[in-house]
């Protein structure tokens, strides 16, 4: 597994290459979504905005922890990189509010869009979908090599830009072919209210992943089943097993194991155990982090 110096090397390129990504797809996009009045665009734009604060804020994090910030931590920044994306994705819900009360108030009293505008807005949502999509996939293999909350929310983020932009694409480009028909007014209000359950549900996934690693959330089953059949293995070699505790922070893994060991063995036996159990259960569980603690009883 490469330093983590190098990993948040890489975060931080990526961030920034964010963060210049959305600001040149923003201003087009705030001039359009005014010039055209809809309330598609405007939901695209909150989402946008959100982007670039949450790319912003883990900006600072990662610079930060490239400064030294990260030796104030034992286990490294990860419970950050949990924090802020909880952090952006309910200021992401929160905006959305907005765009929800007024789309469903547009369904009530609809507004016929400019067509001008309208084609306007499907050559920007045309460059978005191309832009964001370059992005999608650079960074999901970058969070392949790299994973945490961070890296694994820098490829979500531009996947669902650049489907939204898709979606909108094709959505505008209806709004002008049906302009005649009179059920036409409502295409914008309806998409609207979907590409907000679509973005919620996108996050959804990451909020509760971030915030169940913040309360220190024991490992997953198939995580727990590893370290059981390991144990199970080395099972002549200890005397007594008092218990494991496990934590995640960001995309790492701490694992403390307690063992009892015969008195009689000498240190450089169980020295040798230990680093042949720690190995065994580090190559079955990826990113993991395996401490042996010598126990005569289970951990307070």
């Amino acid at each position: 597994m490469p330093p983590p110096t190098d990993a948040n090397s890489v975060k931080e390129r990526t961030a920034v290459i964010s963060l210049l990504t959305d600001g040149l797809q923003l201003i087009p996009s705030v001039i359009v979504a005014v010039l055209a009045n809809s309330m598609t665009l405007y939901t695209d734009i909150m989402g946008d905005l959100n982007v670039l604060f949450t790319n912003f804020m883990l900006w600072l994090i990662l610079r930060r922890m490239r400064r030294g910030m990260g030796v104030h931590y034992d286990y490294g920044t990860g419970k950050v990189e949990n924090l802020v994306t909880v952090i952006g994705a309910c200021v992401l819900i929160l905006s959305l509010g907005y765009v929800v009360y007024t789309a469903v108030a547009r369904l009530f009293s609809p507004v016929q869009l400019q067509t001008e505008a309208t084609l306007l807005g499907a050559l920007v949502m045309s460059f978005a979908a191309v832009l964001y999509g370059f992005l999608w996939f650079r960074n999901y293999r970058i969070s392949q090599i790299h994973p945490s909350p961070i890296a694994d929310l820098q490829w979500r983020v531009p996947m669902s830009n650049a489907l939204i932009s898709v979606a909108l694409l094709l959505v505008l480009g209806a709004m002008v072919i049906f302009r005649r028909s009179a059920w036409s007014i409502y295409i914008d209000p309806v998409v609207s209210l979907i590409m907000s359950a679509f973005i919620l549900c996108t996050f959804f996934g990451v909020i509760k992943t971030s915030f169940f690693d913040l309360l220190d959330r024991t490992l997953e089953e198939r995580h727990q089943m590893t370290i059981t059949r390991e144990l199970a293995q080395f099972f002549e070699e200890y005397r007594h097993f008092h218990g494991v505790r496990s934590r995640r922070t960001g995309g790492r893994i701490f694992i403390e194991i307690f063992l009892e060991f015969d008195p009689q063995r000498s240190v450089g036996e169980i020295q040798a155990v230990a680093a042949r159990l720690r190995q065994s259960i580090q190559e079955k569980i990826p990113h993991s982090a395996v401490s042996i603690a010598l126990a005569d009883g289970p951990p307070h």
